[in-house]
């Protein structure tokens, strides 16, 4: 029973890998060697991290706006990021950006806050998907399924019904 408990909880890790490529578009092929994989791992490991840091902001910042169950999605949260930091490098260069490391964790959990308040939900809300609509299947018998019908007999009766 433990063994199992413990399979279907490495599924989790697996989805988080597998959101985490997709979103960033991080394959990278050359990661055969152990201590590169090793390397990826720990950066993988460090952006989900990062990304779910940001997620947590942006849902807390919004929070008296929206429902109960509102989600931020990781997806267009990256999406955002990553549209918008090459135009933030251009205005703002590095040298100009504030320094995080002198403050305490709760000072940066506050600016990540104001910062979060910037982002507008609708834009990085997940997208909840609708129930399935079931489909009505028109079933015939089996015998007039099977049937076999002539292409010679249904254009011969064709002929004498046309004006």
């Amino acid at each position: 029973r433990q063994i199992a408990e413990l399979y279907r909880r490495r599924w989790r890790i697996e989805g988080m890998f597998q959101r985490l490529e997709s979103v960033l578009q991080s394959e990278i092929r050359s990661l055969g060697h152990p201590r590169a994989a090793l390397l990826g791992f720990a950066v993988a490991v460090l952006a989900c991290n990062l990304l779910e840091v940001l997620k947590r902001s942006v849902e807390q910042a919004h929070r008296e706006q929206f429902p109960e169950g509102w989600e931020a999605s990781p997806y267009h949260l990256a999406v955002q990021v990553r549209s918008r930091y090459e135009g933030m490098l251009v205005a703002l260069p590095v040298e100009h950006w504030p320094t995080w490391a002198d403050g305490s964790a709760s000072t940066l959990a506050q600016r990540l806050l104001e910062l979060a308040r910037y982002i507008k939900p609708g834009q990085v809300a997940t997208s909840k998907r609708g129930p399935k609509v079931k489909k009505t299947r028109e079933w015939v018998d089996g015998a007039t399924a099977r049937a076999h019908v002539s292409t010679a007999r249904v254009i011969k009766a064709s002929k004498g019904k046309r004006p």
